[in-house]
């Protein structure tokens, strides 16, 4: 759910809400880290893992962190070994440039990954990033830590020390009791709300840790109004406004003119699209125009 998109619906009277489709599949396993449990071969499709760490069962996050990364650097040391030898064989027969390149990023990730160093904390270009894509590797992934606390351990400041480690190692972080929070949203509305008042709580976690996700993979959101239909799309960051059009439907990408835009919070201010073109606040983009987070954004085509 997104805020922006509800008031958006409320002012323009809209019948229907489309929020983007977010996947979270759930692997559990308990004891011992291993490639069973993890299932490391499924991992690869997704577009980032969270990893939740029972800390009320007095475990210790971070290390238990290492230990899930670790098995992962296997993984993808691995699979990079094989495409090495592969490349290394295929060379012989025929040299490519292109696999010349190729061997080359994945010698450097397989270096790191001997160091123990995760390939998304390399700083890799567009273009790197690009040729190791068809991979799917595991240490390329952005990582949300969620630490699963005790009710009693709620609101301590030592999350807050966790949260700082767990940023400096580039990860996302977030605290929650998930016992208590499947509690309080079994409860009507009202009594909810004096619930997360009790705990000091601004809300349930399970927005917010979407929320985070999507700040782990670099997307944003951007809305459309079409009809009686508001609807929320996401992208990633930097998306041209062609490359928006595109995520909306096809023909909006190939025959496109140019996109009426305007942010969010300057068009809650207007209160209406006509509002804001007298006010000079609905623009007109070009193609390369890099849609920013909440805009509102009519494509021409």
């Amino acid at each position: 759910r997104d805020e922006r998109l509800e008031k958006l619906a409320r002012i323009l009277k809209s019948e229907k809400i489309t929020y983007p489709k977010v996947r979270l599949v759930d692997l559990a396993y308990s004891g011992g880290v291993s490639p069973e449990a993890i299932e490391t071969s499924h991992l690869r499709e997704f577009d980032a893992l969270a990893v939740v760490i029972g800390v009320f069962l007095r475990q210790d996050p971070l290390k238990d962190l290492a230990n899930i990364e670790s098995e992962l650097i296997l993984e993808d040391m691995q699979l990079i070994q094989n495409r090495i030898e592969k490349i290394n064989k295929e060379k012989k027969a025929r040299p490519a440039k292109e696999e010349d390149l190729q061997l080359a990023l994945l010698k450097r990730c397989e270096k790191a990954l001997e160091e123990e160093t995760l390939v998304r904390d390399l700083k890799l270009t567009p273009q790197e990033l690009k040729m190791l894509a068809g991979f799917q590797l595991l240490t390329l992934k952005p990582v949300v830590m969620v630490a699963n606390v005790s009710e009693e351990q709620l609101n301590r400041k030592e999350w807050v020390d966790l949260e700082k480690k767990a940023e400096a190692k580039n990860l996302k972080f977030l605290s929650l009791c998930a016992k208590l929070e499947a509690e309080i949203e079994e409860l009507p509305e009202q009594e909810r709300l004096e619930f997360l008042k009790q705990y000091g709580l601004a809300g349930l976690s399970r927005d917010k840790f979407i929320e985070i996700c999507f700040q782990a993979q670099e997307q944003i959101l951007f809305f459309t109004v079409v009809g009686k239909e508001a609807r929320a799309w996401s992208i990633l960051r930097g998306t041209t406004a062609l490359g928006a059009a595109g995520c909306v439907h096809s023909d909006m990408e190939r025959g496109f003119i140019r996109a009426e835009a305007i942010n969010y919070r300057d068009f809650v201010e207007c209160g209406s699209f006509a509002q804001a073109k007298d006010k000079g606040l609905l623009r007109l983009e070009s193609k390369e125009y890099p849609v920013r987070d909440g805009d509102i954004i009519n494509f021409k085509f």
